[in-house]
């Protein structure tokens, strides 16, 4: 585990056992989408996480590389301040 992502939980052994989802801490829902550099209706700059429910929901995004997935899960924290933790897709 690291100490540089806020809020994320990740093993730094599974960086090769890809591709990879972020999972909302202690949930069984998962990062469908992160939403930056978009306007709501009324044309503000808006910032969203659109969550699904499911392992095996088709919606779930998948990330083929740790780095990505730390990213995203990055952004998630930064956006929702809440806590994710990447897992290997299976």
């Amino acid at each position: 585990m690291s100490s540089l992502h806020t809020g994320v939980t990740f093993y730094e052994e599974d960086r090769e056992k890809g591709p990879f989802k972020i999972r909302i801490g202690g949930t069984s829902d998962f990062v469908s989408n992160i939403r930056t550099g978009y306007y709501n209706r009324w044309g503000v700059p808006s910032k969203g996480v659109v969550i699904v429910e499911g392992w095996d929901n088709p919606e779930a995004k998948v990330y083929q590389i740790m780095d990505d997935a730390l990213r995203a899960a990055d952004q998630v924290w930064d956006i929702e301040g809440i806590h994710t933790s990447i897992e290997v897709a299976r």
